[in-house]
């Protein structure tokens, strides 16, 4: 890094100015970026030795120029790191910084695995990032899409199949122990992904800020067939809709529930004051379901690739020994 900047440990009263680095580096890459929030880091932060697994890059002035942390998944062989640079401090080397502190942490983690781990990363395509992922080995292995939709003029209507049903989630333990089994049998052809337990799935989406009454679910024989699983989020300081996981049971899909859900999400958000909605897509998705947002309205607004490298364990004489 060049002089003047620092790193050191973040401090649990270093969440907002982390988020304000974060955001402003989120919002450089894609204008409908949505806000990360504290409530949202201090999540993700119960599961990580911050000692060991999260980083601030000081600027000259003491400023947070930058952030980083590494979550790691030991038992599936990956770890994913996550780093962001203040657009006010690029070119200083923050990010360069920050990586080499990724790569040295999962080397440590490599090793107390007795395992290679897989370091994932991801980052907007066609910029500095993926050209100094590349410069350090690197290799695209997917490339997902944000797409976006205003809800500024008319919205299609959405049309059910006989026998299918919409209603909004109770919330209760068993309802939502339904949708998992929902959400998890339609996510099991998804690339990359793997059976998640009920824990694990309900410690990523239920958490402050949950409301039952986005998470639509659509009924078909007594049982759901679909859930649009939806969330407000605040992109450039307007309310805007996110559709976290929109999933339909294989059994009951080309029945158009997938795209009835997601019209009904739109209708939603709008009646409830949102400006836009968004959300993530696999773009070799193998249910299509890029398509079908595309057909419903959606644009893509930025591309992201998932980059992923090799990091063996430490050894006594390399660069991830530890003392």
């Amino acid at each position: 890094m060049q002089p003047g900047y620092g790193i050191r440990t973040p401090l649990e009263s270093d969440l907002p100015a982390i988020l304000r680095t974060v955001n402003a580096a989120g919002r450089a890459g894609d204008a409908t970026a949505a806000a990360q929030t504290v409530d949202e880091y201090a999540r993700i932060w119960s599961r990580l030795d911050t000692g060991r697994d999260a980083w601030i890059v000081t600027g000259p002035g003491g400023e947070i120029a930058g952030y980083g942390h590494l979550t790691a998944e030991p038992g599936e062989g990956r770890a994913h790191a996550d780093a962001y640079t203040h657009p006010g401090h690029e070119g200083a080397g923050v990010g360069t910084r920050l990586l080499e502190l990724a790569e040295t942490r999962a080397a440590g983690l490599a090793a107390d695995a007795g395992r290679t781990l897989s370091l994932v990363n991801y980052v907007y395509l066609k910029g500095a990032s993926e050209r100094l992922l590349r410069s350090r080995g690197y290799r695209r292995t997917r490339v997902h899409q944000r797409m976006t939709i205003a809800l500024d003029g008319p919205l299609d209507a959405p049309v059910w199949a006989d026998g299918v049903t919409l209603r909004a989630s109770t919330g209760t333990a068993e309802d939502l122990r339904a949708v998992h089994a929902c959400a998890e049998g339609a996510f099991g052809d998804r690339w990359g992904a793997g059976p998640r337990p009920y824990d694990v799935w309900a410690d990523d989406l239920l958490y402050d800020g949950f409301d039952p009454s986005l998470w639509l679910l659509a009924e078909r024989e007594g049982r759901i067939a679909g859930a649009a699983l939806c969330r407000f989020r605040d992109v450039q300081g307007e309310p805007a809709g996110e559709v976290s996981q929109l999933a339909v049971r294989r059994e009951d899909r080309r029945l158009g529930i997938g795209r009835s859900l997601l019209l009904a999400s739109f209708a939603l958000f709008a009646g409830r004051g949102a400006s836009s909605v968004g959300l993530d897509v696999d773009s070799e998705s193998l249910t299509g379901a890029h398509l079908l947002y595309a057909r419903a309205g959606m644009a893509v607004t930025v591309s992201i690739g998932r980059f992923e490298r090799e990091v063996p364990g430490a050894t006594a004489d390399g660069p991830g020994a530890r003392s």
